[in-house]
């Protein structure tokens, strides 16, 4: 079952039948805390993030109407500067996360470490801290909040830390189409 077929499959079963008339796209959302912390919580709140901390707009964690994102990769890294411009990977942190969308907790407890041993995907690079739920996916619907709950952790001790985050969500996305001029 490919991305698209996978995105109306879910969107009839959730009474969106308009879903598979719109734009189909990739889409990546990302959001960025920039304040050490033991917890974050991303996409809550992002609408009164700037760019480049966030490229999440004035709807926040949520998309218009007849627009969607089947998630198909979700990565971490590090913003390194408090403007959030410059950023890194994971190297010697570790992530736990869950996704929640709706009231329902999607992934629980998940890792991604740089050079890890999660269960998915990682390419070795510095860059690269991804799970790859490619063949998988995961529908954020319209209208419906979403967001990432993720704690740090030192790799090599295996203990919990405080440190900046940020967070991207990617995949196969809908756009809203008028079908018209405007």
């Amino acid at each position: 079952m490919s991305a698209q077929d996978k995105m109306i499959h879910v969107a009839n079963r959730l009474g969106l039948s308009s879903l598979k008339d719109m734009q189909g796209s990739t889409r990546m959302v990302y959001d960025s805390i920039t304040t050490a912390a033991l917890t974050h919580t991303f996409f809550k709140g992002a609408s009164q993030r700037a760019f480049p901390l966030t490229n999440v707009g004035a709807n926040g964690n949520q998309f218009q109407v007849d627009e969607a994102l089947l998630v198909e990769k979700i990565a971490f890294f590090v913003p390194s500067a408090a403007d959030g411009i410059a950023y890194g990977g994971l190297n010697g942190v570790g992530v736990k996360f869950d996704l929640v969308i709706g009231n329902k907790t999607v992934i629980k407890d998940a890792t991604v470490e740089f050079g890890g041993e999660q269960a998915f995907w990682n390419d070795g690079t510095v860059g690269s801290s991804v799970l790859d739920l490619e063949g998988v996916g995961i529908l954020i619907p319209p209208q419906v909040e979403y967001y990432v709950v993720a704690k740090g952790y030192n790799t090599f001790s295996r203990e919990a830390f405080s440190t900046r985050l940020g967070c991207y969500l990617f995949g196969t996305g809908a756009l809203l189409n008028f079908n018209t001029t405007i």
